[in-house]
């Protein structure tokens, strides 16, 4: 049997099992034994290090395991610890040497775990390789950026993106991006667009979009599910009926009007009292933006609740064939075709109008 001798061992806030994403946006320190330390000579060259390590408060294997989150996996495909050999690697970013001691960021061991070795960081590839590698990650998962911010509680950079589909910063679309990635947090799921992951949000205005982008749960695969209630609540459910409700407490409005008493006053001028003279509109929109990113700082808990609840979960969405319109020739969704006197008719062409999703809600 090979024996492998432990080089050195990690200093670390972490004890037990947590979130691997938020450990790796910590900074920890590794020493490195005395009869090794010699090894370290010129590592600070490096910008970045392999850190190889033993799992060793590890479970038992198993072949297949759920990730973090929420993944049915080989365990080869994923970074699990509960691995046959126990052995773990993580790249780290070096921030600096002290005689026999690292400081890095990334690593995500626990405290006093045993290292094995570290490597500079090689990647064997040029520029052109490296974009052309990251679009074919990007293509296997798409969301894998947005996941690895969810793990990590980096709301700052979801907002960031939630507002490409939103169109500006606001609280509300702030509001929708804490209440999705606490959920999504707590439920340890990831949406792959086959309704196994499910969204019921019960408003239709700019938290809705917070929850669209961060739980990838939309109108378009079927994941997102509309109650037309006017509250600013959502369920995060999979398809086992085991939900997550969140809502906003009744003292969640004056908490945050406290909070940002400038954009209070702004925000009466502009909408209430429709001032929209240039230098309102200018700065209701700086303190707009500021709001929203300092919304993401406030007590999670003084602004919402947090309830297990039973879903009804509806079957998966059907196929449907399309039909030709007698009138405008137009395909057109069976289940939404009308027929009169032997005619098949698409909905305006019948002279109806349908149900509309306005911004006062389903009509």
């Amino acid at each position: 049997m090979i024996k492998i001798p432990y080089i050195g061992k990690v200093k670390s806030k972490f004890n037990g099992p947590t979130n691997p994403g938020i450990m790796r946006e910590e900074e920890s320190e590794i020493t490195i034994f005395d009869d090794y330390a010699e090894g370290l000579f010129k590592t600070e060259l490096s910008g970045y290090l392999e850190i190889y390590f033993h799992f060793d408060r590890a479970e038992p294997y198993q072949l297949k395991t759920f990730t973090y989150a929420g993944d049915y996996k080989g365990i080869f495909a994923t970074r699990s610890p509960r691995r046959p050999s126990k052995l773990g690697s993580t790249i780290v970013k070096l921030l600096g040497r002290s005689g026999n001691i690292l400081k890095v960021q990334g690593l995500d061991a626990l405290d006093e775990t045993p290292v094995i070795d570290i490597k500079p960081l090689h990647i064997p590839m040029n520029e052109e390789e490296l974009e052309a590698s990251e679009v074919q990650v990007r293509k296997m998962n798409p969301r894998k950026l947005i996941v690895s911010n969810i793990w990590a509680g980096k709301t700052d950079r979801l907002l960031l993106d939630a507002a490409q589909i939103h169109g500006h910063f606001c609280t509300g679309l702030a509001m929708g991006v804490m209440m999705a990635t606490r959920a999504m947090q707590l439920i340890r799921g990831n949406s792959d667009g086959l309704e196994d992951l499910l969204a019921i949000v019960e408003t239709n205005n700019c938290v809705s979009d917070g929850v669209q982008f961060v739980t990838g749960c939309t109108f378009g695969n079927n994941a997102l599910i509309f109650k037309d209630f006017g509250k600013t609540a959502f369920t995060l459910t999979k398809r086992d009926g085991k939900g997550i409700r969140i809502s906003t407490l009744p003292g969640g409005k004056g908490y945050m009007r406290k909070a940002h008493p400038l954009f209070s006053e702004s925000y009466k001028k502009v909408v209430a009292d429709q001032d929209h003279s240039d230098e309102e509109i200018s700065k209701f929109k700086q303190l707009g933006v500021e709001k929203a990113f300092a919304t993401l700082t406030l007590d999670f808990d003084k602004l919402f609740k947090v309830e297990d609840v039973d879903v009804e979960i509806p079957a998966y969405a059907p196929s449907h064939e399309s039909i030709l319109c007698n009138t405008c020739g137009e395909e057109v969704m069976g289940t939404r075709i009308i027929r009169r006197r032997g005619k098949q008719f698409c909905v305006p062409c019948a002279g109806e109008n349908g149900k509309i999703l306005t911004g006062n809600g389903i009509g």
